[in-house]
Parts: structure tokens; sequence; C-alpha cells
């Protein structure tokens, strides 16, 4: 009895070190993540696999290098755009005179985006989503009736990363068929229309169907020799019973030549090697990306008699880090 004490006490003793430990990197206000110096005589003295291993973890640090809080009124134009005038892809979808939905993506989404949609207030960005019933929109200067109207924003032209923590905290809408997402394009890639090549990486941070707020989804893309995509989807997240998309939560990414992982209030839930991606294509993801926030809706939109509509999506914050060492 008396070895088996000692064993508990050094096992106490080995996960306060732990804690200990843990508590050095401390992201402050402004989403910066320092070093504080722990002074820890043990961990100092102790030669151990442990020891060495959370010392190696204690060099690594992220330092904030581009956010947007949104904490004003309006869009900040020096870090995005609207997604309008067809850039960088199609506003969306309409109907013609018959009635019949104009498929402007090649897949029957039902949302056109609109300036109006999108908005700052009370800290937060804040993207719309409305049925319509008679509203227009000038297409080829023609009116075109449009179904379902919605926003989304990005930062092509004015910043974009290769490599590093892109992080968005945000609550999440609801319906079916209501498709919010966070992702990324190559830096110099739009699309104008249909049969354009397609782009060469997409990084989805997140996506979340609004019919299944209990899934979190984060996707790579890279285009093969084929002109098809090799997708990597891996096992998507369930969320704990205490957790709910509709509120708000974190969604991130850590990108760097080797890999990408994704995370869900910190919790990294996937990883996809670039050497499983190279098996299949050379696009590895090597380029400068462009921020975007949107939300679509999938063709399934409506099928349940629209009871969720209005609803929105709310971005508390994006933050993009780079690895200090």
């Amino acid at each position: 009895m008396r070895k088996l004490g000692i064993l508990v006490l050094i096992g106490v003793l080995s996960l306060n070190s732990i804690g200990l430990a843990a508590k050095k990197n401390k992201v402050n206000k402004t989403g910066k993540t320092g070093t504080t110096n722990i002074n820890n005589e043990d961990s100092k003295s102790k030669k151990t696999i442990l020891s060495r291993f959370l010392k190696k973890k204690d060099k690594d640090s992220w330092e904030l290098v581009w956010n947007d809080e949104f904490d004003g009124n309006t869009l900040d134009s020096s870090k995005w755009s609207y997604w309008e005038n067809d850039y960088p892809s199609k506003n969306g979808n309409f109907v013609d005179e018959n009635g019949n939905l104009v498929d402007q993506y090649g897949f029957k989404a039902k949302q056109y985006y609109l300036r109006d949609n999108v908005k700052v207030e009370g800290g937060n960005l804040v993207i719309e989503v409305k049925k319509e019933n008679n509203k227009t929109v000038k297409i080829d200067g023609v009116d075109r009736k449009i179904l379902y109207s919605s926003g989304a924003v990005h930062t092509k032209d004015k910043y974009d990363v290769k490599y590093g923590k892109i992080e968005m905290r945000a609550a999440m809408p609801k319906g079916i068929g209501v498709w919010p997402a966070f992702w990324t394009w190559p830096s110099d890639y739009a699309i104008r229309k249909i049969g354009d090549p397609a782009a060469l990486e997409e990084i989805d941070i997140v996506e979340i169907s609004g019919d299944n707020l209990r899934e979190v989804t984060g996707t790579i893309h890279a285009l093969k020799a084929d002109s098809q995509y090799a997708s990597f989807v891996g096992k998507d997240l369930t969320i704990k019973k205490n957790e709910d998309l509709s509120n708000f939560n974190t969604y991130a990414v850590e990108w760097n030549e080797k890999e990408i992982k994704w995370f869900f209030n910190g919790r990294n839930y996937k990883t996809v090697t670039m050497k499983e991606v190279g098996k299949q294509t050379e696009n590895t993801f090597k380029l400068p990306h462009y921020l975007i926030i949107n939300v679509a809706l999938k063709n399934t939109t409506g099928s349940d008699g629209d009871v969720d509509f209005p609803t929105e999506m709310k971005v508390d914050y994006v933050r993009v880090y780079k690895k200090v060492k």
C-alpha cells in the first residue's frame, strides 16, 4: 500500500507539472499569444522524455498578423470586399421568365448575394439570409427574379495568407439547405463563367449544414492533372451535447508546408498531410490564399417550408497568426 501511495503522489505531481506548462501560452484580448515564464525548479532539473516534450512545445507560440474584430458599424473596405458584380465568381442563381432556376454555378444553389444582406453591428459581421417573394435584380440588363438573398465577403486583392493559423469565431444559421462557410481560394483565382478553369486549391476551414447543427466539416480540394478534384474530407466532428453551433464557437486551421489541421473550439479533429495530397496531385497548398465568408443555399432549401427564414450568420472575429519559434 505504501508503494501504491508513492506512485499516486508521483502521478499527481506529474499532472500538476503538465497543468503548469499548459498555462504558459495565454491569449490576450488582442488575440496574440505570448509566452509567460513560470519558475519551476523541478522542470529545469528533470531530463525525462516528458519534460523535453513540454520544453519543445513551449518554444512554439503564435503572433497575430491580421485581424478584424468587427467593432465598427460598417464593413472595413481596407480588408474586405462584398461579393458582387460577379466577382470573384457569379453572384448567384435566379429564375427565368418560366420560373425555372438558371444555374450559373454548375450546382443548383438557390442564393443570390446582395450587398444589403451584409452589415456590421453589435461587434459582429452579420450575413442575413432571406426568402424573397417578388425581388428582382438586373442581370445583363434584364430584371430577373431571385428566390433567396444572402451575402458574402472576401479579401481578394486586399489580403492573402500562406501558412499560419486562420481562425473565426461565429454563430451559425439554421434551416434546411442553409450552407454557411469560411474558406479560401488561391490569390490569383476568380471564376467568371461556367467552363472557366477550376481553382488549383481550396481550403474549407469550416462548412456547416443548417439542418444538422451537430456536425462540423473541414475539407481541402486539390486539382489533379485530369482537371478533377482530389477531395480530402476525412472524418467530420460531431459536437458535444453541451455545444450549440447556433451559439458562438471557434473554427480554425493550422496550415504549414507539411500538413493542415482543423480545430473546433481548440480541439484538433482532423489532419491531412501534404504527403497524402501529393500522392494524387502536384497542388500541395504552396500558394497564398484569400479568405471568403458566405452563406450559400443548397437545392434542398425550402423543403421545410422555410420555417427558419430569415436567418443569419454572425461572425465575432477573424484572426490570422504566424508561428513564432
